[in-house]
């Protein structure tokens, strides 16, 4: 599901998550700070890639931007 601009829909935690990895924070800094498991970041951010149809976190923080996510 998009939104009104094209951007695909985010949760609170994909954009918190999408913030740490702009910061070229690492799985486990991202894993301490939203108090998950390095596994869980992994999920999230395959998940938060497929949404926003990249590969790769460099163009997920690149797409989250040029639709004003971030």
């Amino acid at each position: 599901m998009h939104s009104a601009n094209g951007a695909p829909h985010l949760s609170d935690r994909d954009v918190e998550l999408l913030r740490h990895l702009a910061a070229g924070r690492s799985t486990s800094q991202i894993a301490a700070a939203m108090e998950i498991s390095g596994n869980t970041v992994r999920t999230r951010i395959h998940r938060v890639t497929a949404k926003l149809e990249v590969v790769s976190r460099v163009d997920a923080v690149r797409t989250a931007e040029a639709h004003g996510v971030l």
